[in-house]
């Protein structure tokens, strides 16, 4: 399997790669939580509505554990906490909850590190790998067409 990518020019005239060429994810489709129930439900022996009802109640529990001000951290995924969009104070006096204008998810995915060496210092060396993209690689997408013309700002 690869993640498919189409061409596309930066058209944006205020911008410093200002028609570069770049690649851009294309989506095939979307998975829905029953679509991935029916999925684990043949590939385990747990039935399909068993699955599902894991899922929802998945969904109400870490919904209840974001709003406790607790980080979920999902084995194989990642972690997910709740980020505030705040309105700046001019002290600590008059900063307040109504000074918080908005949520957000933090998603922060899991990752592990590959060592392949150690430096002068005596440091491991190597990268961190997100496990949801271990083995990713990319493909173009079918029939994209694209002609080099230039760009006129």
């Amino acid at each position: 399997m690869s993640i498919l990518y189409r061409k596309c020019q930066n058209k944006n005239a205020s911008s410093k790669t200002f028609g570069k060429w770049y690649g851009k994810s294309v989506m095939l489709g979307v998975i829905s939580t029953k679509d991935l129930a029916k999925e684990i439900a043949h590939s385990t022996t747990v039935t399909y509505a068993d699955v599902l009802a894991v899922l929802a109640e998945m969904s109400e529990c870490m919904r209840r554990h974001l709003q406790n001000s607790e980080r979920v951290d999902l084995d194989g995924i990642g972690q997910f906490k709740v980020g505030l969009q705040t309105a700046p104070a001019n002290n600590s006096a008059e900063f307040t909850g109504t000074n918080v204008v908005g949520y957000r998810i933090n998603y922060k995915p899991e990752t592990y590190f590959i060592a392949n060496g150690v430096n002068a210092a005596g440091h491991r060396t190597g990268s961190y790998v997100k496990d949801l993209l271990d083995g990713v690689t990319v493909k173009e997408a079918p029939k994209n067409a694209v002609v080099d013309e230039p760009v006129v700002p």
